[in-house]
């Protein structure tokens, strides 16, 4: 039995959201998200190691100021079914709705706040 790596919550949540590679975006279907990365659906294969710009539109559209987070990553895994992606960096707003999100979809929202006093990555340097 593997053991399980994640240290973020994962929620499912279904919406669309706009990956870009060397300026060229593409419209992804996300099948879960979580505070690290995101699993999406897509007609494109992406390349694993690839870094990426995912822009998460979070207004309505008859809305007058759109709310997005924009988050830098890396593709960590692709299949012809999924890609998967490791979010690196954001801005502090982008972070804030991101973490709104994942607590109101969560089963656990409280559980959340626990996991931000640890860190998200490996220690070792090399992965």
């Amino acid at each position: 039995m593997t053991r399980e790596r994640r240290r973020r919550t994962r929620v499912k949540f279904r919406f669309e959201a706009l990956v870009a590679i060397d300026n060229q975006e593409v419209r992804v279907q996300s099948r879960n998200l979580s505070l690290k990365g995101m699993l999406c659906s897509t007609d494109k294969i992406f390349q694993d190691g690839q870094t990426c710009r995912v822009t998460l539109n979070l207004s309505r559209e008859n809305e007058p100021e759109a709310v997005r987070a924009v988050i830098l990553g890396r593709i960590i895994r692709t299949t012809p079914e999924e890609t998967a992606i490791d979010f690196n960096l954001m801005d502090a707003e982008s972070f804030f709705h991101l973490k709104r999100i994942v607590e109101y979809h969560a089963q656990e929202p409280e559980r959340i706040a626990r996991e931000l006093l640890t860190a998200a990555f490996s220690p070792n340097l090399d992965g």
